[in-house]
């Protein structure tokens, strides 16, 4: 919980420096591979920054009500919280790329079918993401962003994924 307030704290701490806050929902196309093996659950991403000056600062919350098996065995985002600081792009016929670097928390959840194993892992460390993201036509300050997240790599595990979503400006 300690880890959860400093990170609310610090990105309310820099919105004095703010020009524009931004809210996004994205969908995330989730791929966890543990020793070769794959578990693809699909969960909803949450994203709140601050921008200013092609630099923002990023919390994102994700949950999953989906699970995917690897040998019997199901996995089960339980949720993620992450920081992260973004270089942002200028903004090129519409068009920006971003660059996302921070600390990710993860939370999955595996159970077996027989209900012997149900047991909480924690993933927590450096994660990192690369999003293109497009302004959409007579919508005003609203974008639609694709992106390749990494929230987890190490001790066989990565935990990875696709999204798409919308950003609103304010």
């Amino acid at each position: 919980m300690g880890k959860i307030l400093a990170i609310l704290l610090l990105s309310i701490s820099f919105q004095c420096f703010a020009d524009s806050p931004y809210i996004g929902i994205d969908y995330m196309l989730t791929n966890i591979e543990i020793s070769n093996q794959e578990a693809k659950p699909n969960a909803a991403i949450l994203r709140a920054g601050i921008s200013n000056n092609n630099m923002a600062f990023e919390a994102q919350y994700l949950a999953s009500s989906d699970s995917d098996d690897i040998y019997n065995l199901e996995f089960d985002i339980d949720k993620s919280l992450a920081l992260f600081f973004v270089m942002q792009s200028e903004e090129v016929n519409g068009f920006g790329l971003d660059l996302s670097l921070g600390y990710a928390m993860t939370d999955m959840i595996v159970k077996a079918p027989t209900g012997t194993l149900s047991t909480d892992y924690e993933y927590n460390g450096f994660a990192w993401g690369v999003a293109i993201h497009q302004q959409i036509p007579y919508l005003e300050n609203t974008n639609v962003r694709l992106a390749y997240q990494s929230l987890f790599k190490g001790d066989d595990v990565e935990i990875k994924g696709l999204t798409l979503g919308f950003t609103y400006q304010f």
